[in-house]
């Protein structure tokens, strides 16, 4: 299957072929998961999750951009710190230097094991720095990129806490591919870079919210302002889980202000509840 083929033309599920479906799910842009059956409460049913159609969109022009593959994982979609993120493996940014024609090869990662110690290839235990040297043709000097574990590394459990080494000579080649290659590689940033502790990554292709959906809600005075609020939220494609789980609860709140709650009152609430949830999600 060639991403060429596969590439979706349109961010609306119902046009996209069985191919172009397998590769969207591949890249992490739609999933199933098991919800509330409002016909049959107490069993689950597996519901179709999509991301929002704006992340969707920018993995499309990316994807188109870079010529990167989504089945290789050169290229895929996530939710890092809360927010929708086009995300690129180191992999993928070599390809995409290597297939510029420019690329000219770099030299080995190097780190530094403390402050103005000796650089060296084997990956220290503890790492105070890492440097890689990127080579363009047409350029007389390699672009030398050096990161310290103090700003770009991070104290987060995982491979930062088992492989800090690899995972700070990542953040070096990626901070340099960017630099050598900065118009084919704008924007598009690794897992390892959201991962670091307090990163700018302010120009990474990510998906804001179209309202301050949680604010609204906080701030709606009744269930009618609260419905269309939530008609709202449905038509935009933005509905999560915390944000579904905010109305729901402002929905509860507004009918205990309103005295109206009673053991009907609270039955027609939960029916309604789910109804705007699978709504949501299958928007």
């Amino acid at each position: 299957m060639s991403t060429e083929l596969a590439l979706p033309t349109s961010v609306r599920p119902d046009s996209w072929n069985a191919d172009t479906a397998a590769m969207m799910e591949f890249a992490g842009l739609t999933w199933t998961e098991q919800r509330p059956d409002p016909e049959n409460p107490g069993t689950p049913r597996a519901v179709r999750m999509y991301a929002p159609p704006g992340i969707m969109a920018a993995f499309i022009a990316a994807c188109a951009r870079t010529g990167l593959d989504p089945t290789a994982k050169q290229i895929y979609a996530a939710q890092m710190g809360g927010k929708w993120t086009v995300l690129i493996g180191i992999d993928g940014m070599r390809v995409v230097a290597q297939r510029t024609g420019q690329y000219d090869g770099q030299d080995p990662i190097e780190w530094q094991a403390e402050e103005n110690g000796p650089w060296v290839t084997v990956p220290p235990k503890t790492p105070f720095a890492a440097r890689v040297a990127i080579y363009r043709k047409g350029v007389g000097r390699p672009l030398v990129q050096t990161v310290t574990f103090a700003e770009f590394g991070s104290t987060a459990k995982g491979n930062w806490e088992k492989r800090p080494s690899h995972m700070l000579g990542i953040r070096a080649e990626s901070h340099g591919f960017r630099r050598a290659f900065p118009m084919e590689l704008a924007g598009l940033y690794t897992p390892e870079d959201f991962e670091s502790d307090d990163v700018d990554t302010s120009d990474a292709i990510i998906d804001e919210p179209t309202e301050d959906w949680g604010a609204l809600i906080v701030a709606a005075q009744s269930r009618e302002e609260l419905d269309e609020i939530g008609a709202r939220l449905k038509e935009s494609g933005e509905a999560t889980d915390k944000i579904r789980a905010a109305w729901l609860a402002r929905a509860g709140a507004i009918d205990r202000e309103a005295n109206t709650v009673d053991a009907d009152v609270v039955d027609d609430t939960a029916a309604e509840a789910a109804s705007f949830d699978a709504e949501a999600v299958e928007a």
